[in-house]
């Protein structure tokens, strides 16, 4: 009775995943997968998808661990019944495209085509090339921190950086990453994919897309400070009163230089 449970278990599934899309599959890796995983699946930051999964039923393994993600890791759940952004066929597609890539990337699944480097403005005092910055923001940061810097399960990086080197900070962050967080270390002294330039190229746009956000804030209008009830009156009371304490001044100056013209009697 267990081995034919097992059987069935492993044949629902894998005809289920048959019907998947293994083209739209690898658009939807490519937008959101390739980052961590590679675009052949060989691993980056994640893990290596084209080697063979020890699991009775892989196809329903990699469904599994797309849908519900793995606790403590950098892989989040990807379904919407846990929080993420696919529907059950976008996770359909997906598990076709990966279970195909251990034979490499088929001709079904054309390589994502290789994004252009616009110019980006360099942040004075700041190392690293921006515009090449960009290119490698959206190939590995854009998907959790979103195309501009808004932040979508990622943190937002349009903020003031609380450091005295804001530059320093962020790419101590994109090294390293952050413990406990899905925040995983790129750097490849700490097992990730990107060299020491690549770094400073991210950093430095970073830092462009912090500035650019604080000059494109809209100035604060400064609100009128409301003057006391009662001030006004009090004012004008305070005016009249100068002006009485003036004129009798000038009367008593005049009188007194009269006083003093006048020929004894």
């Amino acid at each position: 009775m267990l081995l034919l449970a097992l059987l069935a278990l492993s044949i629902a599934p894998t005809a289920f995943a048959q019907g998947g899309d293994i083209t739209r599959g690898s658009q939807i890796y490519d937008a959101n997968c390739a980052v961590c995983h590679g675009p052949t699946g060989q691993g980056r930051v994640g893990v290596n998808l084209s080697q063979d999964w020890p699991a009775i039923d892989p196809t329903a393994f990699t469904r599994a661990v797309i849908e519900q993600g793995v606790t403590g890791t950098a892989m989040p759940g990807w379904s919407q019944q846990y929080g993420g952004p696919l529907n059950d066929q976008d996770i359909e597609d997906v598990v076709a495209f990966v279970a195909s890539l251990s034979g490499g990337r088929s001709e079904m699944a054309p390589t994502a085509t290789p994004l252009p480097v616009t110019p980006v403005p360099t942040v004075a005092g700041a190392t690293g090339d921006p515009s090449l910055g960009l290119v490698l923001f959206k190939e590995n940061c854009a998907m959790c921190h979103g195309e501009g810097g808004q932040g979508v399960s990622g943190a937002k990086l349009t903020d003031v950086f609380s450091s005295i080197n804001p530059q320093q900070f962020v790419r101590a962050t994109v090294a390293d990453g952050i413990q406990n967080t899905a925040m995983p270390a790129w750097s490849q002294a700490k097992g990730g994919p990107l060299d020491e330039k690549q770094i400073d190229d991210i950093s430095a746009y970073i830092i462009s897309l912090n500035k650019q956000a604080q000059e494109n804030a809209p100035t604060p209008t400064p609100t009128p400070t409301a003057a006391p009830a009662g001030a006004s009156g009090t004012s004008i009371w305070v005016i009249l009163l100068v002006i009485v304490i003036v004129i009798a001044i000038v009367v008593a100056i005049m009188a007194l230089s009269g006083r003093q013209k006048s020929p004894p009697s």
